[in-house]
């Protein structure tokens, strides 16, 4: 398993971490519904700042290394709609 630290790296450097406010519902990314956690299950966005997760990997390293795997693998699978267009045009 790959190192929290590594991934919490990776994850600034793909811009994922932006801690939403308690009101906000819907990711400023890609519009989509946020989860409980402030988290876009869509493009793999965290409402969390780096340090809340560096702070919870000291208690339980596989599951913020599972989070943050996660999300990226979102992120980099994630393409935004209406971006798609034929060569033609």
């Amino acid at each position: 398993m790959t190192d929290a630290q590594t991934l919490i790296t990776e994850a600034q450097e793909l811009g994922l971490f932006k801690p939403q406010a308690a009101f906000e519902v819907h990711c400023s990314n890609c519009h989509g519904r946020l989860d409980g956690r402030g988290d876009c299950p869509t493009c793999g966005l965290i409402g969390r700042g780096p340090a809340e997760l560096e702070r919870r990997a000291q208690t339980d390293p596989a599951g913020v290394s599972k989070l943050i795997s996660a999300a990226i693998q979102k992120r980099k699978n994630y393409r935004p709609a209406g971006r798609e267009k034929s060569a033609d045009r």
